[in-house]
């Protein structure tokens, strides 16, 4: 079988503060090297469940994060600003089938979720068919048009409540609780791991049993984002499929769940050259 990681930072054990998530920042080699490490956990227990293929995609900031020579050298490492984002690497002709999902985090505007977001800073709430959603709803979205289930996601409590929500049969793996924004209360990096090695074993093995299945939203499927301010929702309702929806609001509908994310993520970059 063939597994797809893809990697964030802002939920790894150990990694509170958006400042070390940053590059340039003394904090920041230290959370590279716990973010590869919960990788590697991964890595590790995908292949103790019998993966004959594992591909890694970095999907943290500029998605050149993970230094090549520290991941597990049974798995390929996509490195580098791609089109498809925190979803590249898994497409349809891609043959994954399972991914994993560690380092994630909550959506944007949750009261505890640690470092919370949804893809940028500049979406305050995003709505997927009237429901909160955060990264790994979107994400599931698109995984799931691609016929690939999500088998575990691994970050915070608050996230975990969100994992239940959207896609109900992935391990939970919990590896801080948050306290608040930029606050959390996190195992030991080895305990940590040991955790996500022991969940992706598990997913990795459901998956091979077909005991998992993908997301699959009825459409037509309406994706919503409240932005930060009104300059980032006129760039962001630019984009085709995209219209405004009140103040701040900009809503992107479709049959087809793709085009509902590929509209949703230029409508990210766009938003992000706003003042």
């Amino acid at each position: 079988m063939k597994v797809w990681i893809s990697v964030d930072m802002e939920g790894i054990a150990g990694v509170a503060h958006p400042r070390p998530t940053e590059r340039g920042d003394q904090g920041y080699p230290a959370a590279a090297a716990l973010m590869a490490g919960e990788a590697n956990a991964a890595i590790e227990g995908a292949l103790a469940a019998g993966a004959d293929e594992i591909v890694v995609n970095d999907s943290h900031g500029s998605m050149f994060n993970l230094d090549p020579s520290a991941l597990h050298e049974a798995a390929r490492l996509i490195t580098g600003q791609k089109a498809w984002s925190m979803v590249e690497g898994a497409g349809p002709d891609a043959g994954v089938g399972v991914a994993l999902c560690v380092g994630y985090h909550a959506r944007a505007g949750h009261p505890t979720g640690t470092i919370a977001h949804t893809y940028s800073y500049g979406p305050v709430e995003t709505r997927l068919a009237g429901r909160r959603v955060g990264e790994t709803g979107i994400n599931a979205m698109v995984l799931g048009a691609w016929g690939v289930p999500i088998g575990m996601v691994a970050g915070d409590d608050a996230l975990a409540d969100e994992v239940a929500a959207w896609v109900p049969g992935a391990e939970r793996v919990v590896v801080k609780h948050g306290i608040g924004r930029h606050a959390a209360a996190a195992l030991h990096p080895s305990r940590a791991r040991d955790l996500v090695r022991a969940g992706a074993e598990r997913a990795v093995r459901a998956a091979a049993a077909g005991a998992l299945s993908p997301l699959v939203l009825p459409a037509p499927i309406v994706l919503e984002t409240d932005w930060s301010n009104a300059a980032q929702a006129d760039l962001a309702a630019v984009v085709p499929l995209a219209t405004r929806a009140g103040d701040r609001t900009v809503r992107v509908e479709s049959d087809d769940p793709v085009l509902v994310y590929r509209a949703f993520l230029a409508g990210i970059r766009l938003a992000s050259l706003a003042a």
